[in-house]
């Protein structure tokens, strides 16, 4: 039998050559036939893809919008409005990831002992008045402030709809409606240049606000008003919630069968949070998803700079805004001399940037799964350090002096990108060999589950894989 690694496996004998495929169904779901089981499970996804999904989407939508609309004011003189330089803008969008990796873990630890529904909606209700106020700041310290505090307040969020996601969808599940829910980034950037066109357009001036203060108002004062709406369609944790889309036997089959893809290990296990950061933390797995994730968002480091790419082009400010729409809908190139071919570049640079990230976090949720606290802890570091950390660096690849081909910071990016490919290939073949080591302690007699870290047999437990 092959040597046990305390980090990576637990192991305990079983009777019979296998474990089980599935879990003890619920007494309240015993009288159910198979068939009764798939209706109802079937209809509890499509509760949660009425509710929970177009919730998480709208919520996301509109915080991509209140995080880059600088860059849009960028273009309608922000910083000749308020005298700063562009290494001070540089500063201003990267001090927000400073305050963004600071509440990430913390956050998402908190999630596990509080309720998500109104924990989420008081997350977003914080960032809509941060992100209002920064339409009366009138110079650099008062935006460096407000981009610190909307880092701080904005943290949360991403971390915990990832974690809340995986507590309702199967490992299955997960990847295309995290697809939907990361549209909502390529919505909010597509249509953020047109609301800021329509907005910057009109308002300039109007009660002696330039147009530019009125596009952190208007967009702050809608999330705001979204973020109390929300609340009754935003869940908590299966069996622990109240909504009137979803009864309890949907939540007891949600469960039940999120149950059966962990090995028997439940999702409601009281670990305390400590101890599921500290899971996390010894985790080899969670230091390659690190590098996988930090080197995709350093491909995707142009997003807080593409207003000024696209100005690169040569139109007016109006024209520069309409233009950013196109490419997020379907991306970027710094040798290709003419218009036509540098703007079809950014089609390909924003597909090829934005596609891979849904998969990038459905496919972490699933290996680093159980149990609730140390999923929760992983999510959080690994958004932190890619969504966070890595724009520490990426918020100066892009300086104004290096218009309009901005070599250094397409080659870095095409760096990343070969990083994140070979990341992905290192990690699939790592989880194919844990999973090759699974299979053949199983046929011995053996039983291997990670994740949990506890005598998983006695709670009957089924048979786990990765995701590969």
């Amino acid at each position: 039998m092959a040597e046990k690694n305390e980090n990576d496996f637990h192991i305990e004998s079983l009777e019979g050559p296998r474990p089980p495929t599935e879990q003890p169904r619920p007494e309240e779901l015993a009288h159910l036939d198979d068939a009764s089981l798939k209706r109802l499970e079937r209809s509890a996804v499509r509760q949660l893809d009425s509710f929970l999904l177009p919730s998480v989407i709208l919520l996301f939508l509109l915080n991509i919008l209140d995080r880059n609309n600088i860059a849009s004011a960028k273009v309608v003189n922000l910083p000749q409005d308020l005298g700063i330089t562009n290494s001070e803008y540089n500063t201003c969008l990267m001090i927000f990831y400073v305050g963004y990796v600071i509440t990430q873990i913390p956050s998402n630890l908190l999630i596990t002992r509080v309720k998500p529904s109104i924990y989420l909606a008081s997350v977003v209700a914080a960032w809509a008045v941060v992100s209002l106020s920064q339409g009366f700041v009138h110079n650099f310290v008062g935006l460096l402030l407000a981009r610190f505090v909307l880092g701080l307040v904005e943290g949360p969020f991403l971390p915990g709809v990832f974690f809340l996601m995986s507590c309702y969808y199967k490992r299955s599940e997960l990847p295309p409606r995290i697809a939907f829910l990361y549209g909502a980034n390529m919505l909010a950037s597509a249509f953020g240049g047109l609301i800021a066109a329509g907005i910057t357009s009109q308002m300039h001036g109007v009660l002696g606000r330039p147009a530019w203060a009125w596009l952190f108002i208007i967009e702050g004062s809608i999330t705001l008003a979204i973020a109390f709406a929300v609340v009754i369609f935003l869940p908590d944790y299966p069996l622990k919630t109240k909504r009137f889309w979803l009864s309890h036997e949907q939540q007891l089959v949600v469960e039940w069968r999120i149950r059966n893809e962990n090995a028997g290990i439940g999702d409601e296990e009281e670990d305390s949070m400590l101890d599921g950061l500290k899971q996390a933390l010894v985790d080899p797995k969670l230091y390659m998803f690190i590098v996988l994730q930090m080197s995709l968002l350093t491909a995707q480091s142009w997003n807080n700079f593409f207003p000024s790419i696209v100005g690169t082009l040569g139109f007016s400010s109006t024209v520069t805004l309409l233009l950013t729409a196109p490419p997020y809908l379907f991306a970027f190139a710094m040798f290709v001399p003419t218009i036509g071919a540098r703007y079809f570049a950014m089609f390909l640079l924003a597909a090829g940037s934005y596609s891979p990230y849904n998969l990038c976090v459905s496919w972490a949720s699933s290996t680093l799964p159980r149990p609730r606290a140390k999923r929760a802890a992983a999510l959080a570091i690994v958004n932190l350090m890619g969504a966070g950390v890595a724009h520490f660096y990426t918020a100066y690849m892009f300086p104004d002096s290096q218009m309009p081909r901005y070599y250094v910071g397409g080659g870095i990016m095409s760096g990343a990108c070969i990083v994140c490919a070979g990341a992905a290939i290192g990690i699939k073949a790592y989880l194919g060999r844990q999973n090759r080591v699974i299979e053949r302690r199983e046929i011995e007699g053996g039983l291997d589950f990670d994740n949990a870290g506890k005598d998983v047999t006695k709670s009957g437990v089924v048979s786990f894989r990765y995701v590969t």
